[in-house]
């Protein structure tokens, strides 16, 4: 394949202004108890507004990929990019788990 035809994207991180949140809920992760827990909450909404909700699972683990391919067993159908979040925060959960760092939730 002649690489001209290939389109080459650049790389650009999604601002937190444009970050479409997730009809299907939202996550809580901590490192504790040398281990890594991950809070699944469904949305409450109040005049089409998320404003909390629900806990529905947690979920334990010690390793981000066990973590990811289990909460996508169990949570399916969320947005693409939600995936990727976690994907990217477990492993940082992970490290801090290792003793590498602090670990603090961050958004998108």
């Amino acid at each position: 394949m002649d690489r001209k035809e290939v389109p080459l994207v650049q790389a650009k991180k999604t601002m937190e202004k444009d970050l479409v949140l997730d009809p299907k809920g939202f996550f809580v992760i901590e490192v504790r108890d040398n281990a890594i827990f991950v809070e699944y909450y469904n949305n409450v909404y109040k005049n089409d507004r998320i404003v909390s909700g629900n806990i529905k699972k947690v979920f334990k683990g010690q390793k981000a990929d066990e973590l990811c391919d289990t909460i996508a067993d169990h949570v399916p159908d969320l947005l693409p990019g939600h995936y990727l979040y976690l994907g990217r925060e477990l492993k940082v959960a992970e490290q801090a788990l290792e003793g590498k760092s602090f670990y603090e939730q961050g958004g998108c």
